[in-house]
């Protein structure tokens, strides 16, 4: 993908801060459009990531309640709720440096922060608890599977820049929520929309089917 021609003309009036929490929000979102036939966006906020701040933020949807629970869905739910740990660590860290020490998950320490992030990863092992037990694979194994599947979802060329653009959207929004239904619309409008589409039809063509064998491939030596 190609987003070179993309740029973004700041007001000077803009007060917000562009800061890790909207990049979170923004990564969630645009996961989630991964499978936007299973669920219904509703709205997106910056994720409060200062300590002693109540107010989450982050993606709101809604699963289409005609579509059984199975392994996939599972998969695709703890996809989205891990995305703002992954992005909020290639913001710290800077994309450059997570995709080089991307081969040294999980063994690398200091890389994932979970600040401002703590509700998303305990849904995250919740969700990974159903996967585990139907392919009958240890929890770490699924973990890191998934983990190391968003970070490189987030480096697939031009997707990190439409994360940074959904981010930005946040910022200059009148409002602190935005309608997903808005951001689509915005995001369609755009010379690199056709790529990106093509981006995310790879990506879950990377990946699903879910197998026992794939799953277990990230840590062959977890038991």
């Amino acid at each position: 993908m190609q987003l070179s021609i993309f740029s973004i003309q700041e007001p000077a009036n803009c007060s917000k801060p562009l800061d890790g929490g909207s990049f979170m929000a923004a990564a969630q979102f645009v996961m989630a459009l991964n499978f936007a036939h299973e669920f219904e966006l509703l709205s997106l906020s910056a994720i409060n990531n200062r300590p002693g701040v109540a107010k989450k933020g982050g993606l709101v949807f809604v699963r289409n309640g005609k579509l059984k629970m199975h392994p996939g869905i599972y998969d695709h739910l703890a996809l989205i709720s891990i995305s703002s740990i992954c992005a909020g660590s290639i913001y710290n860290h800077g994309l450059d440096k997570m995709a080089s020490e991307i081969i040294n998950l999980p063994y690398s320490e200091g890389l994932l922060s979970l600040t401002g992030a703590e509700e998303d990863y305990m849904a995250f092992k919740r969700l990974c608890s159903p996967i585990s037990r139907f392919f009958l694979l240890h929890t770490k194994k699924v973990q890191w599977s998934a983990i190391l599947s968003v970070f490189r979802f987030l480096m697939i060329d031009g997707i990190w820049d439409v994360v940074s653009f959904v981010a930005d959207k946040l910022r200059h929004s009148d409002t602190d929520i935005l309608a997903c239904t808005q951001l689509l619309e915005s995001m369609q409008k755009q010379e690199w929309y056709v790529d990106f589409n093509q981006s995310l039809h790879d990506f879950h063509a990377s990946r699903y089917p879910l197998s026992k064998v794939g799953l277990a491939a990230e840590l062959p030596e977890t038991a």
